[in-house]
């Protein structure tokens, strides 16, 4: 009897921890596009009643010392979808914008990253990522963008032959993506459409969001002044979570589809 009450309890704390994660996981919502956003680098055609904000020391997850506030780097994102692309919006601030130059690893260049889940369908509170959990880097580097999916964080049973691409390559590797900037006199305004198809193969369908859908989600931004060889600090900053959101989704936000 009293090892069955221990087991009830254990029980009762692991699914109160599990909940309370969840529960703690920031959200937003992304707005459904009537019409294809044109990608132009002007915001007005967005929905931004439900921003993503990161610009708090709070929210800085590597290389604090080294930021000097919100003009320094940070950023206002926005989510907008339709049947057949993700739309994003970045107002951001950044003394520095548009460094990245294609000599140090992705993951210490000038770049948004960002986590998505495909399907809604999945535990919140897993702590690993499963086949239709996807890091993408979108690159800073004011003419190609180039971009990136690394997948090397996920089991191999689980890839479903979705591996990493173009992390050892300064390349565009999303089919359909459109993307364009306007300056600022703090940064700049980066408008995106990313095609759904980029996240599915032959055996991973392609996602295509109902509205009540609800998904896990996060986005980072990275700054670095002098993006060389041997650079000594690289500021990051996330909406949520902290460095371990590369590994554990977790640690991410929600996201819910309106």
């Amino acid at each position: 009897m009293k090892k069955a009450l221990l087991l009830s309890s254990a029980m009762i704390l692991s699914l109160g921890t599990i909940s309370a994660a969840a529960a703690e996981q920031p959200s937003a919502s992304a707005y459904r596009a009537e019409k294809p956003i044109t990608i132009d680098g002007d915001l007005s055609e967005w929905n931004l009643s439900s921003p993503i904000e990161i610009k708090d020391a709070s929210q800085i997850i590597r290389d604090k010392d080294s930021w000097l506030g919100e003009t320094d780097v940070s950023c206002i994102v926005y989510l907008m979808w339709d049947e057949d692309n993700l739309y994003l919006a970045s107002d951001t601030k950044e003394a520095s914008s548009l460094g990245a130059v294609g000599v140090i690893g992705h993951n210490m260049e000038d770049n948004f990253k960002i986590y998505i889940s495909t399907n809604p369908e999945a535990d919140p509170a897993r702590t690993s990522f499963e086949t239709n959990d996807f890091l993408l880097y979108l690159m800073m580097d004011s003419q190609n963008w180039y971009t990136a999916i690394d997948r090397s964080m996920i089991e191999r049973e689980q890839l479903a032959r979705f591996t990493s691409k173009g992390m050892e390559e300064n390349a565009d590797i999303l089919e359909g993506y459109e993307k364009e900037y306007t300056t600022t006199d703090e940064g700049f305004i980066f408008e995106a459409a990313i095609p759904w198809a980029n996240f599915s193969n032959k055996q991973i369908e392609q996602y295509v969001p109902e509205a009540g859908d609800t998904i896990n989600f996060n986005f980072c931004i990275t700054d670095n002044d002098y993006p060389f060889p041997n650079t000594q600090s690289s500021v990051q900053m996330s909406w949520c979570g902290t460095m371990e959101i590369d590994k554990n989704p977790s640690l991410w936000g929600r996201v819910t589809f309106e």
